[in-house]
C-alpha cells in the first residue's frame, strides 16, 4: 500500500487547469432551446420586449453556467428562472431609486442595481436542483455566508433519504451571484474498483456517468489517488495544488466519506468567506466506493480582493487547508455568529464551542457551602435516608444551576477574555520545533496581536475589574481557565482528525466533594454528532465503551446531565470489580446528539471517538506532532458495552492500521478470528453470576428447593440469554422483561420455550403465548389500554415495562430470586424501596438478589434491602466474570508474539478453533469460577462475624484489595530485589502454563510490558492475601503469607 507521502507529488502534478480538468459539456440543442425560452418570455409578458433578448443572453452567456445544466432543463423551467432573476433586479432598482434620497435614481443607479441585485431562490425538480443567491448592495467581503448553502447540505448532502449527487457552483464577481446546480448521481451497475485501479485512475465503474464523460484522464487519476487515501485512514484528505497550465489558478481538494460529518459544504464555503477568498468554481463529486465525496474548489489569484496580496493569498489558502480539518470535526458550532462577524477566528470559535461543553460538565456547581453542610451532617453509610436526601439535593444543585445555553451566552459576552485564554491554550499546545522559526500563518499573525494572560494573578485581576464577585459569569470563566490548565495533550492542532480529543488531569477538575476517589485519567472527545468521555482509575485499566442514544431533546438533556456521574460510577464499579485482575477499572461513554439512533450513526460516532483518542496515544509518523505534558506512554484497554459489541473488530483492525504496537490487546470482546473470547458465546459474565447463585444454594442447602425467579434482561441479550441457559432445574421463572415488553406467569413460564429463545437470541415477544397459563400474559411496549387476566388495565406498554420490577407482586405471589441482567442504573432506590418490603413483617419480599446488571440498585437501597433481611450480592462482586475473561484475553495477546498469536492461538481455519484457544477458554472459565467462589467465601464469613451488609462488605473487600495492590505495585523489594520469588509467581501462579509452553518462560517475560507484569504480580498477591486473611490487613499475616510463597519458590527451584 502506497503511503500518503509517496502520492502527494503525483496529486500536485495532475491538476492541469479547471478548463482541462473539466471539459465543456456540449449541448447541441442550445440555440433551439434559447429561441424557445425567448418565445415563452414574450408570451408571458413580464419582461419588456426590448429587454428579453438581453436577459436571455446574459443568463446563457455571462454567468458561466455549463451546458450540462441547460441540457437537463426544459425551456419552461429556464424561462421561470430568468423571470425570477429579472424580478430581483427590478426590486433592487426600486430600492436603489427610492432609498437614495433627493436627486437619486439616475441612470447610474439603474445600471448599478442591475449589476448588484439581491436574490435568494431555489428550483428543485426530481433529479436536479438550482440554488440562486446574491446579497445585493452589501460589499462582498462584508456579506454574510450564503444561506442556501446550508439548505444544500440539509436537502442533499446530509440527507440519508437522498442518493448521492454531483454539485457545481459558479460565482459571478460583478453581481456576487452564486448559482449552485445539484444533480442526482447516476452510477454504472455492478460498481467495483480495487486499489490498483484507483491508483491508475480507472474509476469509471464507481463514478457518475456524466462526470466520467467530462473530466480528463489526469483528473480521474487524481480522484483515484484521493479515494485511496480516504480509504486508508479515517478523516478528510485535504490537498492544495497549483494548476500546471494556469499559473493564476489554485485548487483546493477535500476528500472524505459521506455522512461522517454534517453541514461540511456550507462550513467550507463560510471558511472561504472568512478569509475573503473568492472561489470561481466549486465541484462536488460523489463516488460509489464507501460513499467517498470530493470537493474540488478553484480560485483565480487575479480575481481576489485588492487587499489580499499574493503572499497573503498563499497564507490564506494554507490556513483554509488547516482549518478545513477542524471544521470537518465540528462544522457547526455555538459561536458561528461571532466567527462570521470575524470577532473569532475559526479556531477560536471551535475552542469556545468545545470549552462550553467542558464547562457544562465540569463546573463546580456545589460550591464550598455544600461541603460545609456535608461535614456538619457527618454522613454514615448506615444512615440510608439521610444519604438519599443529600444525594437528591446534590443532583438538584447540579442540574438546575449552570445550563449549556447560559454558559454559551456568557462566553459570547466576553469575547476578549475567551480570545486571550485561547492564546494561552495555543501557546502551550501548538507544536513547533524549537530549531525552526514559527510559521507566520494567518492564525499566528492574528494571535500575535493578542496579549495572553501572563499568570493567574493577572487573570484574576482582569476578571475582578469587570465582573462582580457574585456573578455566575465569574465561575464560568474561571472554569474555562481551569480547562486550559487541565489539558495534558490534545489533537486540536493535528491537521487530519475526525474529532477533537483531550487528555485531562482529573485532579484539577474532579473535586473530592463530588467524586470521593480521584480517577487516574480522563479523556474528553467532541465530534460533530457526539461528545464522549473515558475515565480510568489506574494507569493500567480496562473497561467497556458504551453508546447512549436519545430519541428526543428532553431525553438528551437528562442523559447529558447524568453522563459524567454515570461514567464515573460505572468506572468506579469497574475498579471494584477488577480487584482480581491486573487492570484497574475504566469506562467510556459516547453520548450522541438528539435523534441519532440508527446503527450507522452510532458506528460513525464510535469510529471517530476511537480514532481521536488514538491520535493522542501514539506518535503517528503520518501526522503532526503534538505537545505531550504527560510525558509518558499510555495504553488503554477498551471493551464492548451497550451499543458497541458489533464494532470491536473494526477498532482492533483500525488500531493495527494506525500502527499501534498494542493493537492485539486494545479491544477485548473481539471475534475469535482476531483472538477474542466472546463473552456471550462462552457465557463469561453469566458464569460469575451463576457461581454466586450456586454458592447460595450450596450454603443454604437449596439445591432441591423450587426457586421462583424474576429476571430483567431477556433472552436476546448476552447476560439474559446465558442466565436462562445456565439456570438450574430447581429454578422456575415467573417473570422476564426486556426491550420488547413484559412476560409474566405466576404458574411458571415454560423453561424449554425460554431456552429455545435464548439459543436463538430472540426477545420475549417471540414466546409462544399458547404456553402461558390462564393468569399468564405478555405486554408489548407498544400496547395501549390492554386488559390483563387479573383485570388490570395497562394504559401504556412502555411505562408498564419500565416500572414492572416494582409492580410484579400485583401479578405473582412469590419471588425467591431476582437476577437483574439489564436495566437502567438506580432502577431500585430509596424512593421505590417500599414496593419490595412487606408491610406486615417489615421483611424484604425477595429473599435473594444477585445483581448481574451494573448499578441496577442504588447503594443506599442495597443496604436497606439487606437490613430488611435480603441476601444481596452486588454487581461489583456478581458480574466480574466478564472482566476476568477480558483480562485473560489481554494477557494472551500480550504474552504471545504476533506470529504465535496469529498462527498458534488464532489459527487459519475460520470454522475451527485451535487446541490452544479451546484449552485457554476452559482455563478462563475455571479462573472465573475460582475467583467468584473465593470472594463469596470471604464475604459470607465476614457477614457472619460482623453482621455488616454484604453490599458494604463487597466495597470494603474491594477497597482493601485495591489498597494492598496500590502499595505492592510500587514495591522495589518485590520487583527488583527478590527475582526468584517474582519469577516463580509469574511463571507458576499467574501466567497460564498454556501460554508459557508456547512462548517460553524467558520470552513471555520479555513480551509482556513491565508495567503490566507489575500489575499482574501485585493484583495476584493482593487478592489472594485478602481472600485468605480477610479485610483486617496486618503485617504479621502478610509476612506469613509471603513466607509460605517464598518456601514454595525455594522448593520449586530445588526440585
Amino acid at each position: 500500500m502506497l503511503s500518503g507521502a509517496q502520492k502527494t507529488p503525483d496529486i500536485a502534478s495532475l491538476s492541469i487547469s479547471s478548463m482541462s480538468d473539466y471539459h465543456v459539456f456540449d449541448f447541441p440543442g442550445m440555440d433551439l432551446q434559447k429561441e424557445q425560452v425567448v418565445d415563452l418570455l414574450d408570451q408571458q409578458g413580464f419582461i419588456p420586449d426590448d429587454l428579453i433578448e438581453q436577459e436571455v443572453t446574459w443568463f446563457y452567456e455571462a454567468l458561466g453556467i455549463d451546458d450540462l445544466f441547460f441540457a437537463k432543463q426544459t425551456p419552461e423551467m429556464i424561462a421561470s428562472i430568468i423571470n425570477s432573476l429579472y424580478a430581483s433586479k427590478l426590486d433592487s432598482f426600486a430600492r436603489s431609486k427610492f432609498g437614495s434620497g433627493p436627486g437619486g435614481g439616475g441612470i447610474d443607479d439603474v445600471v448599478e442595481a442591475s449589476v448588484r441585485f439581491k436574490i435568494k431562490n431555489k428550483v428543485i425538480s426530481d433529479d436536479c436542483a438550482l440554488f440562486m443567491e446574491s446579497h445585493g448592495s452589501i460589499s462582498s467581503d462584508e456579506s454574510p455566508p450564503y444561506e442556501l448553502d446550508t439548505l444544500v447540505d440539509d436537502l442533499y448532502l446530509d440527507n440519508k433519504e437522498r442518493k448521492s449527487c454531483r454539485l457545481v457552483s459558479f460565482w459571478t464577481p460583478e453581481s456576487g451571484l452564486k448559482l449552485t446546480f445539484v444533480y442526482d448521481s447516476v452510477f454504472p451497475p455492478n460498481a467495483a474498483c480495487d486499489q490498483s485501479a484507483l491508483l491508475q485512475g480507472d474509476i469509471d465503474s464507481i463514478s457518475d456517468q456524466t462526470m466520467s464523460q467530462i473530466i480528463s484522464p489526469e483528473n480521474k487519476k487524481l480522484y483515484g489517488l484521493l479515494i485511496n487515501l480516504v480509504n486508508e485512514r479515517e478523516g478528510p484528505v485535504i490537498k492544495t495544488t497549483h494548476s500546471v497550465r494556469n499559473k493564476d489558478e489554485i485548487r483546493l481538494l477535500v476528500a472524505f466519506k459521506r455522512f461522517t460529518t454534517k453541514r461540511y459544504y456550507s462550513a467550507i464555503n463560510a471558511l472561504f468567506r472568512y478569509y475573503k477568498l473568492k472561489p470561481s468554481k466549486f465541484y462536488l463529486e460523489s463516488f460509489n466506493a464507501n460513499g467517498v465525496v470530493i470537493f474540488s474548489i478553484y480560485l483565480n489569484k487575479s480575481k481576489q480582493l485588492d487587499d489580499i496580496l499574493p503572499n497573503a493569498l498563499e497564507l490564506s489558502i494554507r490556513q483554509v487547508e488547516r482549518e478545513a480539518s477542524l471544521l470537518y470535526a465540528i462544522p457547526d458550532n455555538s459561536f458561528k455568529d461571532v466567527y462570521q462577524m470575524r470577532q473569532f477566528s475559526p479556531q477560536e470559535a471551535i475552542y469556545s464551542h468545545v470549552s462550553a461543553i467542558f464547562i457544562n460538565h465540569f463546573i463546580n456547581r456545589l460550591g464550598s457551602d455544600y461541603q460545609v453542610l456535608v461535614d456538619q451532617l457527618n454522613l454514615q453509610e448506615s444512615n440510608t435516608l439521610l444519604l438519599e436526601i443529600v444525594g437528591n439535593l446534590k443532583r438538584k444543585l447540579r442540574n438546575e444551576t449552570f445550563t449549556q445555553s447560559m454558559i454559551v451566552d456568557t462566553l459570547h459576552k466576553y469575547p476578549m477574555i475567551v480570545s486571550k485564554l485561547y492564546k494561552n491554550f495555543a501557546e502551550v499546545h501548538y507544536h513547533h520545533d524549537a530549531s525552526e522559526a514559527m510559521e507566520k500563518t494567518l492564525s499566528y499573525q492574528r494571535l500575535a496581536k493578542l496579549e495572553p494572560f501572563q499568570n493567574e494573578q493577572e487573570f484574576e485581576s482582569y476578571l475582578n475589574k469587570i465582573i462582580p464577585n457574585d456573578s455566575p459569569d465569574l465561575v464560568i470563566l474561571k472554569t474555562l481557565n481551569l480547562f486550559n490548565k487541565s489539558i495534558l495533550k490534545t489533537n486540536f492542532f493535528v491537521t487530519r482528525k475526525v474529532a477533537i480529543s483531550f487528555r485531562l488531569d482529573p485532579k484539577l477538575i474532579m473535586p473530592q466533594t463530588e467524586y470521593p476517589e480521584t480517577p487516574y485519567g480522563i479523556f474528553f472527545v467532541v465530534g460533530n454528532t457526539f461528545k464522549g468521555f473515558h475515565i480510568r482509575f489506574r494507569d493500567v485499566a480496562r473497561g467497556g465503551i458504551r453508546i447512549v442514544c436519545s430519541r428526543t431533546q428532553d431525553v438528551y438533556d437528562r442523559n447529558s446531565k447524568a453522563v459524567i456521574d454515570e461514567n464515573y460510577q460505572l468506572a468506579s464499579t469497574q475498579q471494584r470489580k477488577n480487584k482480581d485482575i491486573p487492570e484497574g477499572g475504566s469506562k467510556g461513554v459516547i453520548l450522541l446528539n438528539p435523534s441519532l439512533i440508527a446503527p450507522e450513526q452510532t458506528f460513525v460516532a464510535f469510529k471517530q471517538y476511537v480514532d481521536a483518542i488514538i491520535d493522542i496515544l501514539i506518535k503517528d509518523p503520518l501526522k503532526e506532532k503534538y505537545v505531550d505534558l504527560l510525558g509518558g506512554e499510555e495504553i488503554l484497554f477498551f471493551g464492548p458495552d451497550e451499543g458497541t459489541a458489533g464494532f470491536v473488530d473494526w477498532a482492533t483492525e483500525h488500531a493495527r492500521m494506525r500502527g499501534c504496537p498494542w493493537w492485539k490487546s486494545f479491544l477485548t470482546g473481539k471475534s475469535p478470528q482476531l483472538g477474542g473470547i466472546p463473552h456471550d458465546e462462552y457465557g463469561m459474565t453469566s458464569l460469575g453470576v451463576r457461581a454466586y447463585v450456586l454458592k447460595l444454594y450450596e450454603t443454604l442447602n437449596l439445591q432441591d428447593t423450587t426457586i421462583y425467579k424474576f429476571q430483567t434482561g431477556g433472552p436476546d441479550g448476552d447476560l439474559g440469554s446465558n442466565e436462562i441457559l445456565l439456570s438450574t432445574k430447581n429454578e422456575c421463572y415467573v417473570g422476564i422483561l426486556d426491550g420488547s415488553g413484559v412476560l409474566c406467569d405466576p404458574q411458571g413460564l415454560n423453561k424449554q420455550e425460554l431456552i429455545k429463545l435464548a439459543h436463538k437470541r430472540k426477545m420475549i415477544n417471540h414466546y409462544d403465548k399458547l404456553k402461558l397459563s390462564k393468569m399468564g400474559f405478555f405486554v408489548s411496549v407498544d400496547d395501549i389500554d390492554k386488559m390483563l387476566p387479573n383485570g388490570t388495565i395497562v394504559s401504556n406498554g412502555t411505562t408498564f415495562r419500565n416500572t414492572f420490577h416494582t409492580q410484579i407482586f400485583k401479578f405473582v405471589d412469590r419471588v425467591d430470586l431476582f437476577v437483574p441482567c439489564g436495566g437502567r442504573p438506580n432502577s431500585i432506590n430509596l424512593n421505590n424501596l417500599h414496593y419490595f418490603t412487606d408491610e406486615k413483617t417489615n421483611k424484604c419480599k425477595i429473599p435473594y438478589i444477585v445483581e448481574g446488571a451494573n448499578l441496577f440498585i442504588a447503594q443506599p437501597a442495597k443496604i436497606a434491602l439487606e437490613n430488611h433481611g435480603c441476601i444481596l450480592i452486588k454487581d461489583a462482586s456478581a458480574n466480574k466474570g466478564g472482566v476476568t475473561s477480558s483480562s485473560m484475553e489481554v494477557l494472551a495477546s500480550l504474552a504471545l508474539n504476533d506470529d504465535d498469536f496469529v498462527n498458534i492461538f488464532i489459527g487459519h481455519d475460520k470454522h475451527e478453533k485451535t487446541k490452544l484457544y479451546t484449552d485457554y477458554v476452559v482455563e478462563v472459565q475455571k479462573r472465573i469460577h475460582d475467583n467468584a467462589a473465593s470472594e463469596f467465601n470471604q464475604l459470607w464469613q465476614l457477614k457472619k462475624s460482623t453482621g455488616t451488609p454484604i453490599s458494604e462488605l463487597s466495597n470494603i473487600l474491594s477497597q482493601t484489595i485495591n489498597k494492598v495492590n496500590d502499595d505492592l505495585i510500587h514495591s522495589a523489594e518485590l520487583w527488583e530485589n527478590d527475582l526468584k520469588l517474582r519469577n516463580y509467581l509469574l511463571l507458576n501462579k499467574i501466567i497460564p502454563k498454556l501460554l508459557i509452553d508456547v512462548a517460553g518462560p524467558e520470552a513471555i517475560l520479555r513480551n509482556i510490558p513491565v508495567t503490566y507484569l507489575k500489575a499482574l504480580l501485585s493484583s495476584y498477591l493482593s487478592s489472594s492475601f485478602v481472600y485468605r486473611f480477610g479485610i483486617d490487613v496486618n503485617i504479621g499475616s502478610f509476612l506469613e503469607f509471603i513466607g509460605e510463597l517464598k518456601r514454595e519458590a525455594s522448593q520449586q527451584v530445588v526440585t
